[in-house]
């Protein structure tokens, strides 16, 4: 059992401490042998590449594209009325964050192959075939090696492939930049040019990294807001009061529950040649359910003073799609609340509670997962 660092002022300092705790590593080692950039390093690289990348990330490049997100989730919820019952996450979600990435990435040619992929494109073979992969890929991020994990990365990595040989062309062609891909493989970091390891490890981060937690966050809002009808009514009283909602159910969901990091003493060689079982793991649940900097944590209240959470991460690898994710969810409960006073549960919701350790000893039930939200519309 690998060590967990748990409670708020202790995930909080190891966060920021990269020279003790290091991001210099790769992670999920079994779909892919590139490290996702800039997550998987540490400064000064990682800022390197974090800059580079600030043209995509910047609330001045995001916050001109808030119309088209909530034009495109009012479509989508136009579209549903006509259902009289629709899944939340599969019917309205996932299309909704696979659009809004097309729009930010200027690739509205690939929404329907991203679509297939599912919430997670780790699981996308398993989830094209149809296999409920929830169960498997549990125990996969609890390290139980006995459940076959569906996960595979060749979905993805054919993908990359295509594109980046075309994007490279282009570059070489010296033609004009048109999408994100052609955008990235045009990159120059420290005055070298990123070769296709690192291209592929910065489409990581655009397309797998944040996508599943996305989901949740916005599923999640949908979920309590039926539950909890005032709580729709404090949003709509006034726009400012978006911000602390969205920082709230971050905090209560903690969409990544955890991360890996290697201590410096371990972070020599190449991945292969490192034992694994030495890294460590930041527990976000537990820093953000801890009863002694959150009082009542179990509770989702959005009126919830110096909520100072870490669902975002904190220090220098703080999540790089933070803005994306806030745009994206405002425009999504702009085009959710007016609608949603006349949403119900067809049947009770079905979700996946987990008893998270804190760091006291003591667990916290943490809702790990929404497997299926049905709603009829009244």
């Amino acid at each position: 059992m690998r060590k967990e660092i748990r409670g708020y002022n202790e995930v909080r300092e190891a966060a920021r401490d990269w020279e003790t705790y290091s991001s210099d590593l790769l992670g999920d080692r079994d779909v892919r042998d590139y490290r996702q950039l800039p997550l998987e390093a540490d400064p000064p690289r990682h800022t390197k590449f974090r800059m580079a990348l600030n043209p995509v990330f910047s609330p001045s490049a995001l916050r001109p594209l808030a119309p088209d997100f909530q034009e495109l989730a009012e479509n989508l919820i136009s579209n549903l009325k006509t259902k009289g019952e629709f899944e939340v996450i599969e019917d309205l979600v996932i299309p909704y964050v696979i659009g809004c990435l097309t729009i930010i990435y200027k690739r509205p040619q690939d929404f329907d192959e991203w679509r297939a992929w599912g919430p997670d494109v780790w699981n996308a073979a398993a989830y094209m075939r149809g296999e409920d992969v929830h169960a498997a890929e549990l125990a996969h991020r609890n390290r139980d090696f006995s459940a076959q994990s569906p996960r595979d990365g060749a979905v993805l990595q054919t993908y990359l492939d295509r594109v980046f040989d075309e994007a490279e062309q282009r570059v070489k062609d010296g033609l004009d930049e048109r999408d994100i891909w052609d955008f990235v493989a045009g990159l120059v970091v420290d005055e070298v040019p990123v070769d296709r390891k690192e291209m592929q490890g910065i489409a990581n981060v655009l397309l797998a990294g944040g996508r599943d937690t996305v989901i949740k966050l916005l599923s999640g809002f949908i979920w309590h807001l039926i539950e909890a009808p005032e709580h729709a009514d404090f949003i709509r009283a006034d726009e400012e009061h978006f911000r602390p909602a969205i920082q709230e159910m971050a905090r209560y969901l903690s969409p990544l529950p955890r991360m890996e990091r290697v201590p410096r003493e371990y972070a020599v060689g190449d991945d292969a040649s490192r034992d694994t079982d030495e890294y460590v793991l930041l527990g976000f649940v537990s820093a953000n359910h801890d009863p002694e900097r959150f009082e009542n944590p179990e509770i989702i209240d959005f009126e919830r003073e110096r909520n100072a959470h870490i669902a975002f991460g904190f220090g220098p690898h703080s999540c790089l799609g933070q803005n994306i994710t806030e745009i994206e969810t405002v425009a999504f409960l702009k085009a959710v609340l007016p609608e949603i006073g006349h949403w119900r549960f067809s049947i009770e919701p079905a979700i996946e509670w987990v008893d998270e350790p804190l760091a006291d000893g003591s667990t916290t039930r943490y809702l790990d997962k929404f497997k299926a939200i049905k709603i009829q519309t009244i």
